[in-house]
């Protein structure tokens, strides 16, 4: 598919967000890293994907936050083939909504790295 068709179907726009996650799947626990993030999801890079529709739950500890945020997702295809999956955020509540918004306004472009 092209990328830039597919870019303008998005429901929200992607943020470069550079943070370590921790992915739980009935498969079990995967240590990750976003490369974007979005209020509707965020693209683990250089991971062999769980099949599209595969539900996960994201642990992202976010600047500033002392306890990381949780977030539950489906994982959905990648449409340009880059090694990485795409998780679609589902069932978000308020308060999630709300720090997702304040992170996403707040920083044009954040990268953590673990020392």
């Amino acid at each position: 598919m092209d990328r830039a068709i597919h870019s303008e179907r998005r429901a929200h726009a992607r943020q470069d967000l550079h943070l370590e996650a921790v992915e739980r799947s009935e498969a079990g626990l995967y240590f990750q890293r976003t490369r974007n993030l979005s209020m509707g999801g965020a693209f683990l890079e250089g991971t062999l994907p769980h099949p599209p529709g595969t539900r996960v739950s994201l642990e992202l500890q976010l600047p500033g936050d002392t306890q990381p945020l949780v977030l539950d997702g489906e994982v959905v295809p990648s449409p340009d083939g880059s090694l990485g999956m795409g998780v679609r955020f589902v069932g978000l509540t308020a308060v999630q909504r709300l720090r997702l918004t304040e992170i996403l306004q707040g920083m044009p472009s954040v990268r953590v790295t673990r020392k």
